[in-house]
């Protein structure tokens, strides 16, 4: 069965998993655009079943040499080989048919001891097509009269078709999975609508032996889809202005689907979907290791996948805008958040941070501690929130009087707050918390204190989230332009300075709250 991979939640669709897995014989017609990863989704649906299932791959467009330079993980993965056996043994077989023809030609008693050949499955519709090829084609289908006009010779037609009920065969009473790649092209070579192919086989072999077939089409058309129990379409979606792969499950017969859209990447040259997840603190959280300064002029972010999507992590005396966009959750910026200010505080920086969604000091700390010490913490950030609770006050914590952003937010006070730690030093702020208290036009009443920071080689990381008025003003000044997206579910990242590729965030390691980027290729 599919189980998570090393690039956190990505994974194979469980529900295909378990479609084909359940008892019973049962169709998957796998359509989409070209490109998409037919093929590949194809041959890892042999990989995920090779445990249980005997498998035969039928590729109508490319050598086993060919097929095998693309996948090299196939030759490893398939059980026994079964596809370089099934194919070596159609390559001799018709090579052989060949020869016994010019050898024996004419000779009526071949046909008569092939036809009483025994084979474990029914080969009555099988027949009947090739019987249909031989008289002619579809049209003769209509003038016939009886099933013995359409029954012609095992074997002497279709030598793929009749490999795949050799193998078929070979396994009973065990299951096979039979993969054609594609359905349409082998119509297209004999001579008959994909349709009459789907049939005969779903008729001997789907419903007769019990045998999973997967049916790959070269074109996105659904006037097949009713032919199959299940059907998978997978698509390329560009509305970010990014290329998005997209794997929809629009039917499973008999099969719950939980997740019926995912986003997948060919990273690798394999088929790797994400799944829908939401981040919960650990209840045992790892310690945070530092990552050291890649060079004299960056930071690193603390997320070693982002420091490489862009291009060597946050550039010293710069702005980075962090850009949420509809309907993503403040969590998915908050562990981006998170891993900056640990990373600096490990190094013994200093960190001036507002959260996002007022969040106010003391649960904002809580997020942190376990992955840093209450000391660490402490000395090293100081987060500002208005009108801060009643009591004694907090060594970590700063009020805002919330009049005038210029008097609450100086340079001069920060420095003298965080006197005590290393340079340079970090202000991360959510600004939507930042305009519920000063407004609107916040941002230029920050001028000052940005000029100051940036001149001593600090680091300013600003969220906005989609009512924050401030983002267009913020993206013209920003050195590094993230997008938080969510697209069917998951949670993904992409630079639009450094212009990047799409990267989905995964499920972090145990312990840990840093999210994984796979990139969506």
């Amino acid at each position: 069965m599919a189980e998570k991979s090393d690039s956190g939640s990505a994974t194979f669709p469980k529900e295909i998993i378990r479609f084909l897995s359940s008892s019973g014989g049962h169709s998957l017609i796998l359509r989409g655009m070209a490109g998409t990863g037919k093929t590949t989704l194809a041959l890892q649906m042999i990989e995920e079943l090779a445990a249980v299932q005997q498998s035969y791959y039928m590729s109508t467009r490319v050598s086993d040499q060919s097929l095998f330079n693309q996948f090299p993980w196939l030759l490893d993965k398939v059980r026994e080989g079964e596809i370089l056996k099934a194919r070596k043994k159609i390559k001799k077989r018709t090579d052989s048919e060949q020869q016994v023809e010019k050898i024996l030609v004419g000779l009526a008693s071949i046909k008569g001891e092939l036809k009483n050949e025994k084979v474990k499955s029914s080969r009555k519709e099988l027949m009947r097509l090739q019987g249909i090829i031989e008289s002619g084609g579809e049209e003769q289908l209509a003038e016939a009269t009886g099933e013995s006009e359409l029954t012609v010779t095992v074997g002497s037609m279709m030598p793929e078709i009749e490999m795949a009920y050799d193998v078929v065969d070979k396994a009973l009473p065990e299951r096979t999975l039979v993969v054609i790649d594609s359905i349409d092209a082998l119509a297209e070579k004999y001579g008959v609508p994909p349709a009459r192919l789907i049939n005969a086989m779903q008729r001997d072999l789907v419903e007769g032996c019990g045998t999973n077939i997967v049916y790959v089409l070269e074109t996105p058309d659904t006037l097949l889809d009713y032919l199959g129990d299940g059907v998978v379409y997978l698509s390329v979606n560009n509305n970010t202005g990014r290329r998005i792969r997209e794997l929809d499950i629009l039917k499973l017969r008999g099969c719950e689907i939980r997740q019926p859209r995912y986003v997948y990447t060919l990273l690798g040259g394999r088929v790797r979907t994400f799944e829908y997840s939401r981040y919960m603190k650990p209840d045992k959280p790892r310690s945070f290791q530092a990552i050291k300064d890649p060079d004299g002029r960056h930071v690193s972010t603390g997320i070693p996948d982002l420091d490489v999507m862009i291009e060597g992590g946050l550039r010293k005396g710069t702005i980075t805008l962090i850009e949420l966009m509809p309907g993503v959750p403040v969590a998915a910026s908050a562990s981006i958040e998170h891993a900056v200010i640990c990373n600096f505080v490990k190094q013994d920086r200093g960190v001036a941070w507002i959260p996002t969604k007022k969040t106010g000091a003391e649960p904002a700390r809580e997020e942190l501690l376990g992955f840093l010490s209450e000391d660490s913490f402490d000395k090293n950030v100081r987060i500002l929130e208005p009108h801060a609770p009643a009591g004694a006050p907090k060594p970590y914590s700063i009020t805002l009087e919330g009049e005038d952003v210029r008097v609450d937010i100086k340079w001069q006070d920060l420095q003298y707050a965080l006197r005590n730690t290393g340079t340079p030093n970090l202000a991360i702020i959510g600004f939507d918390s930042l305009e519920s208290v000063y407004g609107a036009s916040v941002l230029d009443g920050m001028m000052e204190f940005l000029t100051s920071l940036l001149n001593n080689d600090g680091v300013f990381v600003a969220t906005t989230t989609p009512s924050v008025k401030s983002t267009s003003r913020l993206s013209d000044l920003a050195h590094t332009h993230l997008r938080i997206d969510k697209l069917s579910g998951v949670t993904t990242i992409r630079g639009e300075e450094p212009y990047t590729a799409p990267h989905s965030m995964t499920d972090p390691a145990t312990g840990d709250f840093r999210p994984k980027l796979v990139p969506i290729l």
